[in-house]
């Protein structure tokens, strides 16, 4: 009987969980059928054969935090969400949770259910990040708008978003020194929502309360949360030294120094560090000059800063712009990370976070067929979502 599928040829396979040389990957419909040395996979009869020689196959990236590129918000609707979805496959994300702020929560739910049953053209919608609304306020001077919106922790409005989301809503971040917080984190698990703590002036002593509550996840560790004093452990101490939650991190080389990513590595390793973009509708744009929350927002080396401010300086930051191949890289060529290590972090383990590593994050028989083919450079040359090719560069 003839095999209708694909078999991909290569020098090596990071699964991530194995590191192979001279290596197979077979594709049937949108699995993995098989994967392995070539001399234990023969090439089926009918196969279509795709050579990458020297070029490592890798699962596909998830991004668990995204909120826009490409000038577009997740939160636009549909074709928003397709048009980032099909920016962020020539970046090698393969899957994704579309990140809902403060603002048209409902509206933006809708469009991204929309785009999840119609399809992206690009990246797999895996479900919905939901970063607030029931948050601290930042207080920063000039982004005041960010702030707009927020709400105090209230069961009956998370009830409405998770009706709003059909059953697909994910990861959500909430303040735990907030009246009502616990809780809300208490009503999450019990849905089976993944609660994170986010943009918070927690104490430590808040922080574990929270965890005993039931969170489980740090958003963008480092940014908009206590730092750590010998004294004062504050958010960040209970992240480093807490083995019930897992942890996000953008590694960009602008929001956390090498030396703080390396030490939440060490920390808490591997397994609990999810490589996040944390991109606003900026990424994909060319450096330049654009409005973003009701302010002038320059964008320059790829990152964005408010108007008037100085680089460096705490605040002045208006989003995250490097796609997660980039971030990949700096790991590697900043904190001295393997690669097997860094696509882990960007495959298998935010996979496990949100409880979709039986199908997705590694590459393993009867898990979506979603890989990317890469170089040492984390150059991106072939996407696939699904066993379907939906980028290729410089591949037959």
């Amino acid at each position: 009987m003839s095999f209708e599928g694909l078999a991909i040829k290569t020098h090596r396979v990071i699964t991530p969980l194995q590191d192979l040389r001279d290596a197979m990957v077979l594709i049937e419909g949108e699995k993995i059928a098989a994967v392995g040395q070539q001399d234990n996979i023969p090439i089926p009869d009918g196969a279509e054969v795709i050579d990458v020689g020297e070029k490592i196959v890798a699962p596909g990236f998830i991004d668990l935090h995204h909120h826009g590129a490409m000038g577009a918000y997740a939160t636009e609707g549909a074709e928003a969400v397709k048009k980032i979805g099909q920016y962020l496959v020539k970046t090698g994300t393969t899957s994704w949770l579309p990140t809902v702020h403060i603002a048209h929560i409902f509206e933006g739910m809708k469009g991204i259910l929309t785009a999840k049953q119609e399809g992206t053209g690009g990246a797999d919608v895996i479900g919905i990040h939901m970063e607030g609304p029931f948050l601290a306020p930042k207080r920063i001077p000039g982004q005041e708008a960010v702030d707009r919106g927020l709400l105090k922790p209230s069961t009956k409005k998370f009830m409405q978003f998770v009706e709003a989301a059909e059953g697909h809503l994910r990861l959500m971040g909430i303040s735990p020194e907030l009246d009502g917080a616990l809780e809300l984190i208490r009503e999450m698990r019990r849905v089976g929502v993944v609660p994170a703590v986010a943009h918070t002036k927690a104490t430590y002593e808040q922080f574990m309360r929270a965890v005993e509550a039931g969170a489980r996840h740090i958003t963008h560790t480092y940014n908009v949360m206590t730092g750590m004093h010998h004294r004062r452990p504050g958010v960040v101490g209970g992240v480093l030294t807490c083995d019930q939650v897992t942890a996000e991190l953008i590694a960009d080389g602008y929001h956390v120094s090498p030396v703080a990513m390396d030490v939440l590595i060490r920390c808490k390793g591997v397994d609990k560090v999810a490589l996040i973009s944390d991109n606003v509708p900026l990424a994909g744009m060319p450096d330049g000059v654009y409005e973003m929350f009701g302010r002038t927002v320059v964008k320059k080396d790829g990152i964005s800063r408010l108007e008037g401010s100085t680089p460096g300086m705490d605040g002045t930051m208006a989003g995250s712009e490097w796609p997660l191949n980039h971030n990949i890289y700096n790991l590697i060529g900043l904190v001295g990370i393997s690669l097997p290590s860094a696509i882990r972090m960007a495959t298998l383990t935010p996979a496990t976070i949100i409880g979709a590593d039986s199908y997705k994050g590694s590459i393993e028989p009867g898990k979506d067929a979603d890989l990317v083919v890469i170089d040492e450079e984390m150059q991106i040359h072939l996407t696939m979502v699904k066993g379907e090719v939906v980028f290729r560069a410089g591949i037959g």
